[in-house]
């Protein structure tokens, strides 16, 4: 844990660590210079192959071209008095540095100048007369030196690319669990929005054709009115309830409410009768359904048309719900034969639920004319998909 902040406090002040490992090197080389009682030649190349090292981060080729120069000169003018030097060390740190921070043509550039000069090296070194085998082992062992540096640095450089590549790894898998969440938001918002104005517009059209018919018949008959108050406060009391199961999904203790189905459809035709709207009822499903979901969405479907018929059609209008099967296909159909003409243009948003509704389950639905010029048909068909 320590080593881990000291790492992370190191890097963040690279140019200042640069700074205070040279300063450090250059120290050190002085020292030793003082104690075996060096001319000025080195410290002269001794200051002048590690100073660059202080902006080896910030500016690695301009580095290592200022240290390949005094590296030349030092074996061109002192190879046969002083020879190699303790600062020669900006060598392997200056290929690193090339092999880590730098392009690739740079890191490449800095191994085959290093191999060059262990080359150089080893054919100088040792001065003393000594075997040829003597100048291999010395060639040989600074251009692993400067092979081990170029290695080192290439391997540091693919870390920190693994590392990048893991944080837009982590970065992109942040962003899409975003926009799943998104999408289940608006999902979820979108379904609610659905259910509640399938549950409002149908209570509320059944009610405003209560209140209507009770106000009519309050003035011949006292009990018209009162059982059609009681109807609209029945009526209430369930969107009400249907609503707060709604958007009960919100909270996290909420239980889940029961699905409707089809066979809630008997319920929904008897609450539009009592609208005084006659209603005919064929369901003819004899596999049964083998998705649950699809019940709840043939019962929006019936509950749609049936609330846009008791808005629309006019007095005297009767309705014809059909829901049977067909081969494969559910067929749902809701019709009436009030007014032919109903208001045209964009979709409201019921027909736009049930078109999501139905397409989801891959289905079609559509709202036309009904043959012979009265009423309308709103008409829809879902493939049934059989359990394996």
């Amino acid at each position: 844990m320590v080593d881990e902040r000291v790492v992370f406090w190191l890097r963040r002040r690279a140019p200042l660590v640069d700074v205070g490992t040279a300063g450090l090197l250059i120290l050190a080389c002085v020292l030793c210079g003082v104690l075996v009682g060096a001319d000025a030649v080195h410290f002269t190349l001794s200051v002048l192959l590690l100073l660059p090292l202080a902006f080896r981060r910030r500016h690695p080729e301009a580095v290592a071209v200022l240290v390949a120069a005094a590296a030349l000169a030092q074996w061109g003018l002192v190879r046969d008095s002083i020879g190699a030097l303790p600062a020669d060390i900006a060598v392997p740190i200056v290929v690193y540095t090339l092999a880590a921070h730098s392009t690739r043509s740079w890191s490449r550039g800095g191994l085959l100048a290093g191999s060059a000069g262990a080359v150089l090296g080893g054919w100088s070194w040792p001065q003393l007369p000594m075997p040829a085998l003597a100048h291999v082992l010395v060639g040989g062992f600074l251009g692993s030196t400067v092979l081990a540096a170029w290695l080192g640095g290439a391997w540091q450089r693919a870390r920190r690319g693994e590392f990048q590549a893991l944080a837009a790894h982590a970065a992109l898998l942040e962003r899409a669990r975003d926009e799943r969440t998104r999408l289940a938001v608006l999902s979820e918002r979108t379904r609610i929005a659905r259910d509640i104005h399938d549950i409002l517009a149908h209570s509320l059209a059944v009610i405003v054709a209560q209140s209507d018919g009770g106000r009519y018949g309050a003035r011949t008959d006292p009990q018209v009115a009162i059982d059609a108050l009681t109807a609209v406060g029945e009526h209430g009391r369930r969107a009400l309830a249907e609503t707060r199961r709604a958007i009960g999904v919100l909270r996290e203790d909420a239980e889940p409410a029961r699905r409707l189905d089809i066979a809630d459809l008997t319920r929904l035709v008897d609450d539009v009768r009592g609208a005084g709207l006659p209603v005919r009822l064929e369901v003819d499903l004899p596999a049964g359904l083998p998705d649950s979901g699809v019940g709840l969405v043939v019962y929006r479907i019936v509950q749609e048309g049936l609330t846009n018929i008791v808005k629309h059609a006019g007095s005297g209008a009767g309705a014809e719900v059909s829901v049977r099967q067909e081969d494969r296909w559910l067929r749902v159909s809701v019709g009436d034969d009030g007014r032919a003409a109903r208001a045209h243009g964009r979709d409201g948003y019921g027909l736009i639920g049930m078109r999501e509704r139905v397409g989801a389950y891959g289905g079609e639905i559509e709202l036309r004319p009904r043959p012979g010029g009265r009423g309308h048909v709103l008409a829809a068909r879902i493939p049934l998909r059989t359990e394996a």
